[in-house]
């Protein structure tokens, strides 16, 4: 068992993430700059996370121009997690970057950062698992669990996902989804 004084920093520091996310589902997208430089995360501007977002940690967090990230969808940001520009990730999509070693006696803890290249499209429920690599232009289809990389203008679906055929045009569009109170 852990020392008392390790099993108190631990508690408060998830205490302050609590707060964290209480504040980021209340404050207006004006004052969320500031709440995410406090955090260390690197939000762009023009990026949009709606209310109801939850993240797992403070830092290892990137956001690019234009993303938007819709209310529900955890961010598991304990491993690393970086999302590019254009990317629209849907309400209750979940993007984990932290497991555990299942072979391992003592269960640790198995990081693994997840990148998110630009124009990836995400539909609701979607999974992503640590470690994954999406490429530009990818498309994760509603209540996919992605397991594995996937090829740049790919679309996948399934649990597991699989392959279903290739994204046809070039992206080229700039989201813009930013209302005051959209939670």
């Amino acid at each position: 068992m852990l020392p008392l004084s390790t099993r108190w920093r631990a508690q408060a520091y998830f205490l302050g993430l609590a707060a964290v996310n209480t504040l980021h589902g209340l404050l207006p997208f004006v004052l969320r700059p500031a709440l995410y430089r406090a955090c260390g995360f690197r939000i762009a501007r023009s990026a949009t996370l709606q209310g109801g977002v939850r993240f797992f940690h403070v830092g290892r967090l990137t956001v690019g121009e234009g993303s938007i990230v819709n209310r529900g969808v955890y961010l598991d940001n304990r491993g690393g997690l970086a999302i590019g520009a254009q990317v629209s990730i849907a309400h209750d999509c979940r993007l984990y970057s932290l497991g555990h070693d299942i072979h391992d006696g003592q269960f640790t803890d198995k990081p693994q950062p997840v990148r998110i290249d630009d124009y990836c499209v995400l539909f609701a429920g979607a999974m992503v698992m640590p470690g994954v690599h999406l490429g530009a232009g990818a498309v994760v289809m509603a209540g996919a669990v992605v397991t594995k990389d996937v090829a740049p203008g790919r679309i996948v679906g399934g649990n597991p996902a699989r392959d279903l055929g290739e994204r046809r045009g070039v992206p080229a569009y700039r989201l813009s989804r930013r209302y005051w109170f959209a939670h």
